[in-house]
């Protein structure tokens, strides 16, 4: 019960972040890939400001 409880509220998170979550798959994949690309680019920021580390394409 507890690990439903737990997942419904991270579920309900994840959508609320992505703002309007419609029945739309077309739309809905355009703002999960949205949060991914957001996230990514977030990681290379931190990699270069704390690390010094420059994006590498191999990776």
């Amino acid at each position: 019960m507890k690990k439903l409880a737990t997942f419904a509220l991270v579920a309900s998170v994840c959508l609320g972040l992505q703002g309007c979550f419609t029945l739309s798959w077309a739309h809905n994949r355009r703002h999960i890939r949205k949060v991914i690309d957001d996230l990514t680019l977030l990681h290379q920021d931190i990699d270069k400001i704390i690390f010094g580390l420059d994006r590498n394409p191999a990776e």
